[in-house]
């Protein structure tokens, strides 16, 4: 591994060569982050720069803050932390009333050229930033926007339908690419992929904790848009899968969704209704049952980090002991780097809704 300091136009200013600690935690359903710990002479390089590129990874980190700390020993410690490029997204708003309908990863795409590529104001541009490969995705979206970052709408749009989005860092031509992505299905109820099983079967797994907590938890939404007393417009989004499960019902004011633009762009009925629904998705994504595992893995095993899984990859846990078996995506893997070795935690699911968290511990390469 070797980590470089860029300027803002992404020169390069130096290496930093030895370190005590690198976090580095990448995310699938929010902005990925790091932190870097190192010797003070590193201290003039990270104050001067604006990006850290690490030469084995796809993600490159925006250096928000740097400090420098001396205790009462005399010992000093310099650390510097931030988050992905994704986090340049932030820097622009959608600030004008923006329809999306048809494919959602073409959707996601429109808005980064729109907004940050290629927009009416030049000074809005992200400099070196272009779109990479389409991945065709299937998810479809139909709906308006206004007013968010251009960050926090790629994801909840995103979170929506399991997808993502990241944007990669060349470090040969200086390019940001930004893509809409999905990981791997490694369930073992399928077939395309290698499967990825944690399994006390398999002594890959051990010190499980398990939570479940289903309290907050809602399946059907009543969504209201414009109109006022019985001429008000509202729709019933209901997400269970069987209708004989019990029904949690929440209520939406969308009043802020109109059908009529105000530039002479009006909705039909059918179209407008869709709008409703898709805003009643989104609200009904946080109110999720909490389900959480906790367990350290054997690294040794038989599952290799980023070949046999990775970011958002689904998986499968099993614990036979105590009749535990589920399903879920990896949404964030913390690599901490210290004294030769890798620590790894990898999560399962959603923080706060569907959580499968792994202790994953092996020897630096």
């Amino acid at each position: 591994m070797r980590l470089i300091v860029l300027d803002e136009d992404f020169e390069t200013l130096g290496a930093i060569p030895l370190f005590r600690t690198l976090i580095w935690i990448r995310r699938y359903q929010k902005l990925g982050a790091f932190e870097l710990y190192t010797t003070k002479e590193y201290f003039p390089l990270l104050s001067k720069g604006r990006y850290l590129y690490r030469n084995d990874a796809e993600e490159l980190g925006v250096i928000d803050e740097v400090n420098y700390a001396q205790d009462d020993s005399g010992s000093r410690e310099i650390f510097a932390k931030g988050n992905f490029a994704e986090c340049l997204l932030q820097n622009r708003v959608i600030s004008e009333s923006t329809a999306l309908s048809g494919s959602l990863e073409l959707a996601m795409r429109n808005l980064v050229t729109k907004f940050a590529i290629s927009p009416k104001d030049p000074g809005r541009i992200i400099k070196h930033l272009r779109l990479g490969v389409t991945n065709g995705l299937k998810p479809t979206v139909n709906m308006q926007t206004l007013g968010d970052d251009l960050s926090a709408k790629l994801y909840a749009l995103g979170n929506a339908e399991n997808i993502s989005h990241r944007v990669r860092y060349d470090y040969q031509t200086n390019d940001l690419a930004f893509e809409v992505w999905e990981g791997k299905d490694r369930r073992d109820s399928q077939t395309k992929n290698s499967w990825a099983i944690f399994s006390n079967s398999f002594y890959n797994i051990r010190d499980a904790i398990y939570n479940r907590d289903s309290s907050s938890y809602k399946n059907f939404a009543y969504v209201a848009g414009e109109g006022e007393g019985n001429a008000r417009v509202i729709v019933e989004v209901d997400l269970r899968s069987d209708k004989s499960e019990e029904r949690r019902e929440i209520f939406v004011d969308a009043r802020d969704l109109q059908s009529d633009d105000g530039n002479g762009n009006k909705l039909s009925a059918a179209q407008y209704r869709a709008l409703l629904v898709q805003r009643g998705k989104e609200k009904l994504i946080e109110y999720q049952k909490v389900e959480t595992v906790t367990s350290s893995v054997d690294s040794h095993a038989n599952l290799e980090y980023k070949k046999d899984y990775d970011l958002g990859d689904y998986c499968t846990y099993i614990n036979t002991e105590i009749g535990i078996e589920t399903a879920q995506r990896i949404t964030e893997i913390m690599e901490t780097y210290e004294g030769g070795s890798i620590e790894l935690i990898v999560t399962f699911g959603n923080e706060g809704i569907t959580t499968v968290k792994q202790l994953i511990k092996r020897e630096a390469a």
